[in-house]
């Protein structure tokens, strides 16, 4: 049987839906999706960072309240930051001493929680000072000095102290925000500097001492200002990067590395070791690209008469390569390595000469 087809059909009212109507939907959809979301979430958490009312009605000057870590860790540091200044006779009528900025001699750091400070030897270098920290002010009782840094630690009738964190050597980047806390004598609260390290290993000298400071740290800022002594320097985790410091014409920071040393020899009371030797770093002057330090001095004797390095039989011109199997590198040198250790401890040392390499056993 031949099958019939329809040849007509009923006209209809009903119509497909045109793009427009399309378009208009999912975006009424999708505003009422989302409008719903944030009631949901405001339910749950209230929010109050962001008007999306006004995103809605196309308003693009949307404030967004991020918290700022520099602001919260440098308002935390602040109990952890001192101002020295000169003693003053105290003010009958208030019941202590008034200070004013000339009476203001530089900062410091609490690095034990039962009343050691430190600071440098640029701010003081005696007991003759008042310790103001958070709302209370402290008279020094005792003092102790580390010649290799320059560090100063100050005792005080402290209790439950804050102490600072110190940096890890070895995560230092160039380029890394740090900030700074100053006391100010007419107010609570404090002084607040941010800047950036610029240098990571600054030498002011072309030959250094094993038994000195090899290094500093530099700032972008200018810190030849004097409210700036031995102001400490920290990173954005709120760890003390170093102290600021003036070395021959150079504003510098002295770094973490020899501070966190300075305060185990406090706490251990024990003395800085000594090597006995002037050096030249190969990898860190310019010119040279070998690894290493070379024992020399151009004037003076490269090898100290009688001391350690003298005694285990190292000579000018001998290349050291590493102690106790750590490698001298751009981040361990000579004189931090050496500075780990404590008077009478013995190390073996590597050191190449005339290109052949051989072990020498010192007791520093």
């Amino acid at each position: 049987m031949e099958e019939r087809k329809t040849h007509f059909e009923r006209p209809t009212t009903t119509r497909p839906p045109s793009l427009f109507n399309l378009t208009l939907l999912a975006v009424l959809f999708g505003a009422a999706a989302g409008f719903g979301g944030y009631l949901m979430a405001k339910t749950f958490k209230p929010m109050t960072d962001v008007n999306y009312l006004d995103l809605i009605n196309n308003q693009r000057d949307i404030k967004i309240n991020i918290e700022q870590p520099l602001t919260n860790v440098a308002d935390k540091y602040q109990n952890s930051v001192a101002g020295v200044y000169r003693p003053v006779k105290t003010i009958a009528t208030v019941g202590q001493p008034l200070f004013n900025e000339d009476q203001f001699l530089g900062s410091a750091v609490v690095v034990t929680s039962d009343g050691w400070l430190m600071t440098t030897d640029q701010v003081i270098t005696d007991q003759q000072g008042v310790v103001a920290l958070n709302d209370d002010l402290y008279i020094i009782e005792d003092i102790k000095i580390d010649e290799f840094t320059g560090a100063v630690f100050i005792k005080v009738d402290g209790q439950s102290l804050q102490p600072v964190d110190f940096q890890l050597t070895d995560s230092l980047k160039a380029g890394e925000r740090l900030f700074t806390n100053i006391d100010l004598p007419h107010s609570f609260y404090h002084t607040f500097y941010a800047t950036f390290l610029s240098n990571i290993h600054y030498s002011v000298g072309q030959y250094l001492s094993s038994d000195r400071i090899d290094y500093y740290l530099q700032v972008s800022d200018d810190l030849s200002n004097d409210n700036f002594l031995a102001a400490p320097y920290f990173n954005m985790e709120g760890d003390l990067l170093g102290l600021a410091y003036k070395v021959n014409d150079s504003e510098v920071l002295l770094p973490a590395e020899y501070l966190k040393q300075a305060v185990k020899h406090l706490l251990n009371n024990t003395e800085r070791p000594s090597l006995g030797i002037w050096y030249v770093d190969k990898e860190n002057n310019s010119g040279f690209t070998e690894l290493g330090n070379f024992i020399f001095h151009p004037t003076l004797r490269a090898v100290s008469f009688n001391s350690p390095a003298y005694q285990a039989g190292l000579q000018a011109g001998d290349q050291i390569v590493a102690v106790n199997n750590t490698a001298i590198s751009n981040n361990k040198t000579l004189t931090s390595i050496i500075q780990n250790y404590r008077p009478g401890d013995i190390v073996i040392i590597k050191v190449s000469r005339e290109g052949v390499e051989q072990d020498l056993e010192v007791k520093l």
